[in-house]
């Protein structure tokens, strides 16, 4: 093999690499909140049964869907990303309000 046939696999190798780790990342993301959003859903199950508020649990999950979406607008700027940020921004907004005006 001569220098330029070992930089192109070098060059090829490097971008199959980046992008699995694009890919593990997303899935980890993915992963991450699904199992968030069940532990919050068994918490507000819960709390419903109780008659406990879970506002604050609701928050807590929204804003990891806000934090989510943003960073990943910023990283990849896809439409998509800003639509999903606002209807979740939306939802936050009103559980914050929702929690700090019932005491």
């Amino acid at each position: 093999m001569d220098k330029n046939e070992i930089l192109e696999k070098s060059r090829k190798e490097n971008e199959n690499r980046d992008e699995m780790e694009r890919t593990i990342t997303i899935e980890g993301e993915s992963f991450s909140l699904a199992f968030t959003l069940m532990a919050g859903l068994a918490i507000v199950a819960y709390n419903h049964f109780h008659n406990l508020p879970s506002d604050s649990v609701m928050i807590m999950f929204w804003t990891s869907c806000v934090s989510s979406r943003l960073y990943r607008l910023t990283k990849r700027g896809d439409t998509s990303d800003l639509i999903t940020m606002i209807i979740s921004l939306v939802i936050l907004v009103f559980y914050v309000v929702k929690y700090f005006s019932q005491g």
